[in-house]
């Protein structure tokens, strides 16, 4: 138990040392291009810009909620992290994901370049622009908030309900993945096509792993019950 206990404290430290070189070498990025100094009143392409970065966000935001909740169902944490805490992390993670990419959506309303309308933006396949690309992010979105919101009604739906609703949540992160290589010009760049491969690798690997671990669960009782039979 000690051994466990000091592993565990191990890897907080470990993760939290990690966590700050990383910010600082953002932040020492980010001064060096020069970027605070720009005016967002003087970027013509404010709106263009921000569409795209919040859609980042959101997408790594969503990926860290699949990848958690894979973490979770998995029980990769079980000895690392308390259930409650998890789970009220998963969900915060996947408020934060649904709000940015709504955020996302509701700044097309503001880009020049094509004339987006609220119906355009939450009915699949009706935009201007790529419809069938932007569609697959429209149907993301609404599978989304189906899963966001079972987290409140957790108790009310039953565990197996529940459990078997958040498989949505893949589906949603694969249309979400294709959304982005597909829907805008960013798609063609190296580093966001590596940041969705990367994505799509852990979370199948991970849920590769996961209905191994529920195939061998349901195989026991029944290999039980042959070897009695016997």
């Amino acid at each position: 138990m000690i051994n466990r206990d000091k592993s565990t404290r191990l890897i907080d430290i470990t993760v939290l040392i990690a966590s700050m070189i990383i910010i600082a070498i953002s932040a020492v990025w980010i001064v060096n291009t020069g970027m605070l100094s720009v005016k967002l009143t003087e970027d013509t392409k404010l709106a263009w810009h921000l569409v795209r970065s919040s859609g980042i966000v959101a997408y790594v935001l969503l990926m860290g909620s699949t990848l958690w909740g894979l973490f979770i169902s998995g029980q990769f944490l079980k000895d690392w992290s308390p259930g409650v805490v998890s789970m009220t992390l998963h969900s915060t993670i996947s408020w934060l994901a649904l709000v940015l990419g709504l955020i996302h959506a509701l700044l097309l309303l503001f880009d020049d370049y094509f004339a987006y309308t609220l119906s355009d933006l939450f009915v699949p396949f009706t935009g201007p622009y790529r419809p069938e690309a932007v569609g697959l992010g429209t149907i993301a979105f609404w599978l989304i908030v189906l899963v966001t919101l079972s987290f409140s009604f957790k108790r009310r739906l039953g565990h197996t309900t529940w459990k078997r609703l958040h498989y949505a949540s893949y589906v949603a992160f694969g249309l979400v993945s294709l959304h982005g290589l597909f829907a805008g010009t960013e798609g063609m760049y190296l580093g966001l096509q590596l940041l969705v491969g990367t994505g799509i690798v852990l979370v199948v690997m991970l849920l590769g792993i996961r209905m191994g671990k529920d195939h061998e669960k349901t195989a026991r009782p029944a290999a039980r019950q042959n070897a009695a039979r016997k």
